[in-house]
């Protein structure tokens, strides 16, 4: 019995490390201690009590990484540890409107970089070349998401 509990115990720990641990290492190693407190109990306590124990590792390991995925992300260590969806720069909805248009480079263009056209900062791309950071660029060219600009 004490076998089967600190098997069990240490991978629900080893799992829970995992958050903090990279590399998958104690994942996998928290899943191997389930497997073989299901084969403990197997062993020493017959199939009756072997399936009941892998059929509540199972059952619990499911219900607990659906919880997981749903509430994780808002908690205080979910927001540090995921990433925001990016906003700062955008392909635009209505390409057309920016068709001839002057705007001006935020950062080095080497070829692709972002640009700000009246207000807004929109990712662009130039035909090759390089241009710096601080220069007026026009609209050239729209291939579907990708807006092509040249130096003014």
């Amino acid at each position: 019995m004490t076998l089967l509990l600190t098997l069990l115990i240490a991978g629900v720990a080893l799992l829970l490390a995992e958050v903090f641990l990279p590399g998958m290492i104690a994942g996998v190693l928290g899943v191997v201690c389930l497997l073989g407190a299901a084969g403990v109990g197997f062993a020493e306590y017959g199939p009756k009590v072997g399936s009941l124990i892998l059929m509540a590792e199972l059952f619990a390991g499911t219900v607990l990484t659906i919880l997981w995925m749903r509430y994780f992300p808002k908690t205080p260590l979910g927001k540090k540890y995921i990433l925001e969806p990016s906003t700062a720069t955008h392909a635009p909805t209505e390409s057309g409107k920016w068709m001839d248009r002057e705007g001006v480079a935020l950062t080095d263009l080497r070829p692709a970089g972002s640009a700000r056209f009246e207000g807004e900062k929109i990712d662009v791309i130039t035909n090759g070349e390089h241009v710096e950071a601080g220069t007026r660029v026009r609209v050239v060219r729209i291939d579907g998401p990708s807006i092509f600009v040249r130096r003014v």
